[in-house]
């Protein structure tokens, strides 16, 4: 693979380099998610958006070489993940908020069947998890809304 698809792909990985910051580049790549939901609701909160983003993600990931099993600065999955989170439902900010909070719970803790996920080679059990928490915080969000505690 030629030196410059390397760069992109690391570009597009680390959604635009926030994967190298020192602490928490997931919750920043999340926190980025929030931002273009909220700036782009369309495409951003949209079921059909976040699957081809997530497959999209394992695409990247796969083509992208790399030795440790789940690199840190790999986030892409997060921003993924995060759009699963809120498809569907209205992009307000106590949404948003709700979405990320969740997310990044589940994420974080990988309740079953979330770490099992993790265990798929490459790409896919890089992103796997990330969608199946966004899918986790979607159930969230729908029982939130429904209940109107807001």
């Amino acid at each position: 693979m030629s030196r410059k698809l390397d760069v992109i792909l690391h570009f597009i990985v680390t959604c635009g380099y926030i994967g190298r910051l020192p602490f928490a580049p997931g919750t920043y790549a999340s926190m980025l998610g929030c931002i273009l939901i909220y700036l782009f609701p369309l495409p951003f909160s949209n079921l059909l958006f976040a699957v081809v983003l997530a497959a999209f993600s394992v695409l990247c990931i796969n083509l992208l070489r790399f030795e440790e099993k789940d690199p840190g600065y790999i986030v892409i999955d997060e921003l993924a993940g995060m759009c699963v989170a809120v498809a569907g439902h209205s992009t307000t900010l106590v949404n948003i908020a709700i979405g990320f909070v969740f997310f990044r719970c589940f994420d974080i803790l990988k309740p079953f069947p979330i770490r099992h996920a993790e265990k798929l080679r490459k790409g896919y059990g890089i992103v796997a998890d990330d969608v199946i928490a966004g899918i986790f915080s979607n159930a969230v969000l729908m029982i939130w809304e429904r209940m109107k505690w807001y």
